[in-house]
């Protein structure tokens, strides 16, 4: 029998293929459900892995010598680590953690923004002003209007974290643990620490109890410190949570975390380096993070971990500062300003408005920063850690967070001079015998009148050559000077030596200004000013609109010294691993700006500069100093009225470089409305003390010389090192106070003798270039600085035509320090019609 051919058309073998392909795809969803369901279930969820991060420790900051600035210290934490969570516990476990570290007299991290009061009731906490903020996010967290009450945010968050009908303070205990929880984004990527720097013996304790909380543990983790928070706190800084600002600009410049892109990205409530060193050099101080696979079984117990990528950890800088040269700078900084503060009483000539300064010095070699003090300054531990004392600083008049050797700006006075001096011997304007203006007038002092512009002068110089116009500060030989040179000249030489530019430290620096035509009328404009001669005389003895940093005269004091050649200045020596034992890079010396100055005039200025502190007007501070030094006083009007007339003090001004034959290290000093007198000078000579060794400081402030005796601020002994090695080996009564202020701890003995002056150096010229005759090595308080004979022939010093005769003038102030810019044109002004 012949079987029917059965056709399938197209149609039905479509049908037939799609019944077979689900036949077998309803029988591998049995399999895989049904039959082998529990072992594929389980085979999953031993498989499932999760990464959680591993955090990596900040590099450290190094001072030049190595000693820790910023470092890291290891504390013990308690965490509540999400992996090993009981959810069910999770309340009463807080509840009981928290207890226990309250009965071991231990902190947890309590930051809700409110509080129980004496009667029980909520209250949202009025501490300060930050708190206002909180509130705010708090009541933004939970939606609630801006009118609601500290109930209102209570009951709220009792119900969003399921403890209701609890007591008060229990209720408080864990909103505030569960609300911060949930601030920091807690999960199993990010544990929640809470409580930080707890005891050895509290972490034993703990210990005890691992199995009873679930999730609950301690661990090692590393803290930001710094050993001495008021040493350089404007320079090191220190770290602070991102700003919202900050954080939306790293996320459009892809730099924010991402689990699976970036790692090594920044989270919204990460710290970061906000001011100062820290920020700086974020870069090279950041350490990358790692990532831990965390496998999980069935019941998403842990089972394993392992590294998958291991942590960096950040570099350690190294910076260019002294520490003990930075912490002498900072007490002799404090010493003299509150030194210069008028009693009130009845012929005290101190200043009555002197409350801060600044003063930098900085390394020849590379122009390295050795010491870069402000005052006032704070303490940056303080700060970070008590919210009283940071809202009391960031509303301190006397803005002591402000680093004013670095941002404040000044008018320089005198100490501008200098530069004046070299731009004129380059151009060929003058020759260094050259007597530009007869220094004279009806009263005390000299006067410079060109027009109706009266520049008043510190004395009466007559026809002062060079050596005497700098050593003497002479307003009316610089006033004519810089009429002669001219404004776009003075610019131009401003700008050679770094003068209203930035130096190229790595911090933030204010840029000032050197006064200009352009400048001015931006600066005047709604005076409508016009530039004068009379404003170009004023710019070159250091006034009219030349506003410049310490840190910018500093580094113009090390351009002279160093032949004219501006280096960028800097705080980075180095950069090493975390270790410090591998090098990761170098700082290079960098020049910015060579302007090819004439030897010769150089040299003439710096014998000028050498001649003030000799007979000039930093003599009564350097005139027997064992190092020569070449030097420059300076006083800036800041008021066209008097003090007692409603006007503000003048600054004082200081620079100098050190040895003046082979100079190895600038210095420059501000005091803000110091006045007059020495107190400037007195701060850059404790400076030179601690870096030649003359003097040595301990980290307490107490003064030694170089054979070991205690002294006080003049040098005079208190106690000898006889006395103080037998107080060693045997404690004394207790201290009581000395002559001069000193700590005297002497046993009734006669008084202690003054410590011999230190030799001058065999190489230190005891004799320097004057126009007339050679001056006493040692002139007496009060005696004129004598005419400065002409320079022999194969001297390297300009030599210049007969200059008048010059006409006898008394001394400088007892002061020591000029007075110049005290101009008016008679209103007392000081400034050009």
């Amino acid at each position: 029998m012949k079987l029917p051919r059965i056709r399938i058309g197209r149609t039905g073998a479509c049908i037939l293929f799609v019944c077979v392909f689900f036949f077998i795809y309803v029988l591998q969803l049995a399999n895989w459900q049904l039959i082998n369901g529990n072992l594929y279930l389980q085979e999953a969820m031993s498989n499932r892995t999760d990464a959680v991060e591993i955090s990596a420790a900040r590099g450290e900051i190094l001072d030049r010598d190595g000693n820790v600035l910023a470092g890291n210290h290891t504390v013990y934490e308690v965490i509540y680590n999400a992996l090993y969570m009981d959810d069910s516990q999770r309340n009463s476990t807080i509840l009981e953690v928290t207890d226990l570290l309250e009965e071991r007299g231990e902190s947890w991290r309590d930051l809700l923004p409110i509080e129980l009061d004496e009667e029980g009731n909520y209250r949202f906490k009025e501490d300060g002003s930050e708190e206002d903020d909180e509130v705010g996010d708090l009541k933004t967290f939970l939606n609630l209007a801006d009118y609601a009450t500290a109930d209102d945010c209570m009951e709220e968050l009792s119900k969003r974290y399921h403890y209701q009908g609890h007591s008060k303070e229990d209720t408080r205990t864990v909103a505030s643990v569960r609300y911060c929880m949930t601030s920091e984004n807690f999960s199993i990527y990010e544990p929640f620490v809470i409580a930080s720097g707890v005891s050895p013996e509290t972490v034993g304790v703990f210990g005890e109890y691992q199995d009873r909380w679930q999730g609950i543990e301690t661990r090692v983790s590393v803290e930001r410190y710094y050993p001495d928070g008021t040493i350089a706190p404007h320079i090191i800084g220190y770290t602070w949570t991102i700003d919202d600002k900050t954080y939306e600009e790293m996320e459009k410049n892809g730099r924010i975390y991402d689990s699976e892109k970036n790692v090594a990205g920044y989270k919204p409530d990460e710290k970061i380096g906000s001011v100062g060193a820290e920020a700086a050099f974020e870069e090279d101080l950041r350490g990358t993070r790692g990532l831990r696979a965390v496998f999980t079984d069935e019941n998403g117990d842990v089972v394993t971990t392992a590294i998958k990528e291991q942590p960096e950890q950040g570099h350690t800088v190294r910076l260019t500062l002294d520490s003990n040269m930075q912490r002498v700078t900072n007490r002799s900084l404090e010493q003299n300003i509150k030194a210069n503060k008028n009693t009130g009483l009845k012929g005290d000539d101190r200043a009555h408005d002197c409350r801060a300064g600044a003063a930098v010095a900085i390394d020849l070699e590379d122009f390295g920063v050795l010491a870069c003090s402000s005052y006032p300054s704070y303490d940056e531990n303080l700060y970070l850690t008590d919210s009283d004392y940071r809202t009391a600083a960031l509303m301190d008049e006397d803005q002591s967070l402000f680093c004013r050797a670095l941002n404040g700006v000044y008018a320089p006075g005198s100490v501008f001079k200098p530069m004046v001096a070299i731009a004129g011997l380059q151009e060929g304007v003058m020759s260094d015998g050259d007597g530009l203006y007869d220094c004279d007038g009806p009263g005390l002092v000299g006067v410079f009148e060109y027009h109706d512009l009266k520049l008043h002068c510190t004395d009466k110089h007559g026809w002062a050559n060079l050596y005497e116009a700098i050593a003497g500060s002479c307003n009316c030989y610089f006033a004519k000077l810089g009429l002669d040179l001219g404004i776009k000249r003075l610019d131009a030489y401003a700008n050679y030596f770094g003068l209203g530019s930035l130096t190229g430290v790595e911090l933030s620096e204010s840029v000032g200004n050197m006064t200009s035509p352009q400048s001015y009328q931006q600066i005047h404009s709604e005076r409508g000013d016009e530039w004068t001669d009379g404003n170009t005389a004023q710019a070159a003895i250091g006034q009219a609109d030349n506003w410049f940093t310490t840190m910018q005269l500093a580094a113009y004091t090390a351009t002279i010294a160093n032949n004219g050649v501006r280096m960028k200045a800097h705080f980075l020596e180095e950069v090493t691993d975390y270790s410090r034992q591998d090098l990761v890079r170098r700082y290079e010396p960098e020049v910015l700006y060579d302007a090819m100055l004439s030897p010769e005039a150089l040299g003439v200025v710096r014998q000028a500069m050498i001649q003030t502190s000799l007979t000039g007007t930093a003599r009564r501070v350097f005139s027997d100093y064992p190092v020569a030094v070449a030097c420059k006083t300076g006083t800036a009007q800041t008021s066209g009225l008097d003090w007692e007339d409603g006007g503000t003090e003048e600054n004082i001004s200081f620079i100098a470089y050190a040895p003046a034959e082979d100079p190895k290290i600038a210095v420059a000093v501000v005091l803000e409305h110091g006045r007059s007198g020495s107190y400037a000078m007195n701060v850059a000579k404790d400076m030179l003390d601690y870096y030649f060794g003359f003097y040595t400081w301990d980290e307490e402030g107490n003064k030694f010389d170089q054979e070991g005796n205690q002294v006080d601020d003049e040098g005079k002994i208190i106690k000898t090192k006889e006395e103080l090695d037998k107080a060693k080996a045997s404690p004394s009564p207790a201290p009581t106070e000395g002559p001069e202020g000193g700590d005297n701890k002497g046993t009734g003995e006669t008084e202690p003798t003054p410590t011999p002056a230190p030799k001058r150096g065999s190489d230190i010229p005891n004799h320097i270039f004057t126009d007339g005759s050679v001056p006493a090595d040692n002139p007496e308080e009060g005696s004129s600085p004598e005419p400065a004979p002409t320079p022999a022939l194969d001297t390297p010093y300009y030599t210049g035509g007969a200059a008048p005769t010059p006409s006898p003038s008394p001394a400088p102030d007892g002061s020591g320090e000029d007075g110049d810019g005290s101009g008016d044109n008679g209103d007392g002004s000081g400034d050009s019609s």
